[in-house]
């Protein structure tokens, strides 16, 4: 039996009451139909006091049922004058359920209140400038145009996994054991550096001559066995490869191309390999995930989905402005399967590719960042059970993680990413500006705070994503753990996984926090290659009064605060142009000035 949430209480009442009379097991059909919250059993609290529902914590529902079939024995056993009290508590429960229904439907609608959560958690940093909250609420949250897409109700599946790490630790680590007598550099770069975190995927993409994905995609699924498992076909998976390099390179993205989407995938693989996490995942979904890393961003046009809708584009007309871009670049990936002589897991069975194709859907709509603060909460709230976790939810959050990773890479890797990211931005802006519309968070070229929202974006987005990510690697592992214990199947300590980004992302944001320039505090003066310019040196002299020992130029710059395109060029140059900075032998005087310095510099990021 269902009880709508508007039912009358009377209604109820009287039910319950006919059905106590003729001792029928009412409750117990309340205990399946509904799943409330734990009740307090505080004495001196009213009934409304002690409803405190939660309906995420597995738990309470848990607790819940256990209290309900209480109340049904209690209900049997007691006579007819003190069947009241025990109707007044099943009612309180009742009370519960009704809440919890209620929060459902409202989800169901498209309430934004965890937006708003974010929106107000950003907004309270008081550090923060505002272009960058306004760029993390428009790109993390819905804030702009207010609606959420129906979210499925989670699928909480028992984990009934049989244990296999001890066979992908060879799986993983193995390298070809028989390489052809012809390799090339770029196989032999593969070979030795696939399991590095911080491999050079720049140069990997320069040795395979822009083309990254036809050797990159097939090395990674012998390495879990796949290609025997499910007999894929080679001939077919090099030009599905090919048709992928060309939809990433379609539009020619500073970010978004066919580089961005191998250091995906290459970050994915190691996620779930140097963790352990592969022997949790079966086959299928390894094959599943790895793919999705994979297409995850083809034929991105370089602007965002918010630039989309509000130009009224095709696509956002083709997807009624739901994740227009992430619908665009999952329906383009399986449009190109029906390729002739292109889709290499043709030989899947049927069960097989519809749970693949599955897997991939969830996993690339949840790289639609405005949906990042829910996918964050949601898994926050299902680690406090790990049995709950939902396993299609952990792969997209492991996707979601591996697509904005690029802060947990060295500094000159994260620095290009973001140079290549800031031009595909700024192009944008350019758009914005010419159709008379105004820039998007970011997008302007004369006043957009680079370091600062590089900084707010580790802060706000990256550190508490990568911590979770780590938090459910250990919780799911070690519940593994516990259950192949429990069964005999091994009998070891687990031990928590490694974290290589923690360390990047400290050593990045103190670089970032260095660029920063404090507030009221006046800019100094632009050195380049770490020296200040010999011919300023002197003009400072002769207009200022300090002894010539002190070669201080601060004083003869203007009290206003320079924009960040302006800072970064004479700041940052030798950073942009080489990875880190370097203190270089050439003499001052044949230097390009820091400004012009700084723009060949954002020309060299855009164009890897």
């Amino acid at each position: 039996m269902w009880f709508s949430p508007d039912i009358h209480y009377s209604r109820i009442t009287a039910s319950m009451m006919s059905s106590m009379m003729r001792r029928e097991p009412t409750l117990d059909y309340i205990a399946v139909s509904y799943i409330a919250p734990k009740c307090q059993n505080n004495e001196n609290e009213s009934p409304e006091d002690k409803i405190k529902p939660d309906p995420l914590d597995p738990k309470n529902i848990a607790d819940s049922i256990i209290r309900l079939e209480e109340l049904k024995k209690a209900s049997l056993s007691k006579t007819k004058h003190d069947s009241d009290e025990v109707l007044e508590q099943a009612l309180s429960i009742l009370r519960h359920t009704e809440s919890i229904i209620s929060s459902i439907r409202r989800a169901s609608v498209g309430m934004v209140s965890e937006d708003i959560e974010a929106q107000t958690m950003i907004s309270s940093v008081e550090d923060t400038p505002k272009a960058v909250k306004e760029w993390l609420a428009a790109t993390f949250t819905k804030q702009i145009f207010g609606r959420r897409q129906a979210v499925e109700p989670p699928k909480f599946r028992s984990i009934v996994q049989a244990v296999r790490a001890s066979m992908y630790v060879d799986k993983i680590t193995r390298k070809t054991s028989q390489a052809p007598v012809d390799v090339s550099p770029a196989t032999l770069m593969l070979q030795d550096q696939l399991n590095n975190w911080d491999i050079d995927v720049f140069k990997y993409d320069g040795l395979t001559g822009n083309k990254p994905f036809r050797g990159l995609f097939g090395e990674v699924l012998r390495r879990y066995g796949l290609v025997k498992r499910f007999k894929i076909n080679l001939h077919n998976l090099e030009n599905y490869c090919a048709l992928v390099e060309n939809g990433y390179n379609l539009h020619g993205n500073p970010y978004h191309n066919a580089i961005h989407g191998a250091d995906v995938l290459i970050t994915t693989h190691n996620l779930i390999s140097s963790t352990g996490f592969a022997s949790w995942m079966t086959d299928i979904e390894i094959l599943a995930l790895l793919f999705s890393a994979m297409i995850h961003d083809v034929e991105h046009t370089g602007t965002t989905n918010n630039f989309h809708i509000c130009t009224s584009s095709p696509l956002t007309i083709m997807y009624n402005d739901r994740s227009v871009l992430e619908n665009h670049h999952i329906s383009s990936a399986y449009r190109y399967l029906d390729q002739p002589d292109s889709n290499p897991f043709d030989k899947l069975s049927k069960d097989d590719f519809r749970e693949m194709r599955g897997i991939a859907v969830e996993a690339v709509l949840g790289t639609d960042m405005s949906a990042h603060f829910t996918q964050i909460k949601n898994m926050q709230n299902a680690l406090f059970n790990p049995s709950t976790v939902n396993r299609n939810t952990a792969m997209t959050l492991i996707l979601h993680c591996a697509d904005i990773s690029h802060p947990t890479k060295t500094w000159g890797l994260h620095k290009k990413w973001t140079d290549n990211l800031m031009e595909e931005f700024f192009c944008q802006g350019d758009k914005e500006t010419s159709l008379g519309l105004p820039n998007s968070p970011l997008c302007n070229r004369t006043e957009t705070l680079v370091p600062e929202s590089q900084v707010g974006f580790i802060d706000f987005i990256i550190v508490p994503s990568m911590n979770l990510l780590g938090d459910m690697f250990d919780a799911l592992l070690l519940l593994q753990n516990e259950e192949a214990n429990a069964t005999g199947t091994k009998s070891v300590n687990y031990k928590k996984v490694d974290r290589p980004w923690d360390n990047r992302l400290s050593e990045n944001r103190k670089r970032w926090k260095e660029l920063v320039t404090p507030k009221d505090e006046t800019p100094v003066t632009p050195a380049v290659n770490g020296r200040v310019k010999e011919e300023e040196t002197e003009s400072v002299k002769e207009k200022v009064s300090h002894p010539p020992t002190k070669k201080n130029s601060t004083t003869d710059q203007p009290s206003s605060r320079k924009s960040s395109s302006q800072r970064n060029s004479q700041t940052d140059a030798p950073s942009s142009l080489n990875g880190g900075p370097k203190i270089l032998e050439e003499d001052p005087k044949t230097v390009s000035s820091p400004t012009a310095t700084g723009q060949s510099a954002a020309v060299v990021g855009a164009c890897p």
